[in-house]
């Protein structure tokens, strides 16, 4: 089956064919291992065991050992297994800029920054 048009929603969403278009839920999107994807994706939560050819936008990725990515990945943690493929650039924590151009402070804080006031290699 291939499916031509944007999904939108908010629950857990499992695409296990093609799919020619953006994929945007908020809980999550899982794409199987016969999945073929040829748009973006925008998720909390993605994992990928399929093909996606296109940008990916999550605060947490699971790119599977059948997966492949071609095509950017912003995302706030990445959990990449032996054997996927990726070819792309990646951001991972990255501070975004909102609407105006300026820094959003509030996303993308990198988590192996220590904060004021304690030391790198410090014990706490």
């Amino acid at each position: 089956m291939i499916f031509n048009g944007d999904i939108h929603g908010d629950g857990i969403v499992r695409i296990d064919g093609k799919v020619e278009g953006n994929i945007s839920s908020k809980q999550g999107i899982i794409l199987g291992e016969k999945a073929d994807v040829e748009g973006s994706l925008q998720s909390d939560n993605i994992i990928i065991f399929g093909h996606i050819k296109g940008s990916i936008k999550s605060k947490e990725l699971i790119l599977k050992t059948t997966g492949s990515v071609q095509g950017d990945i912003f995302s706030d943690f990445l959990e990449v297994e032996m054997g996927s493929k990726y070819d792309g650039n990646l951001k991972i924590g990255q501070q975004e800029t909102n609407d105006n151009g300026k820094q959003d402070k509030t996303k993308g804080k990198n988590p192996f920054v220590a904060p004021p006031g304690i030391e790198p290699g410090s014990t706490v």
